[in-house]
């Protein structure tokens, strides 16, 4: 395969993932708050589980321990999260990979994460319920 074809190859799938990494965090629980701090450090499961009936203040809905795993495992499948490690192997943390900051800096400044709409969000679940995700 000739360099400039492979490079548009690269290109095209790249920004594929960018868009549908984009998708998943835009259609996810999860507020900008979350990845403003996985940006900077890792996060664990236990603090995006709702305590004593109220979200916490990186979700922008409650969230039970396997609702919260189970978002987590998306984005991690996605490529915008990727699990921190430790002495003894993986662990319930999470931090942005490169290519999920490049999703986050395109996001316009403000309080607020984009919106998605209702066919991207119909879209991102049939991409998860294909996934088995």
């Amino acid at each position: 395969m000739k360099a400039g074809r492979r490079f548009a190859l690269l290109s095209a799938v790249t920004a594929h993932a960018l868009a549908r990494a984009d998708r998943a965090a835009r259609c996810g629980p999860f507020n900008r708050a979350f990845y403003a701090r996985v940006s900077i450090t890792a996060v664990g499961l236990d603090e995006l589980v709702a305590q004593q009936g109220k979200p916490s203040p990186l979700s922008r809905i409650l969230l039970s321990e396997p609702a919260a795993e189970d978002d987590l495992r998306w984005l991690l499948r996605v490529g915008l999260l990727r699990r921190e490690v430790d002495g003894q192997g993986l662990t319930d943390r999470v931090r942005l990979t490169p290519l999920g900051r490049e999703v986050v800096e395109a996001w316009p400044a403000g309080e607020t994460m984009p919106s998605a709409d209702l066919p991207t969000r119909l879209r991102n679940r049939m991409r998860r319920l294909t996934a088995g995700v």
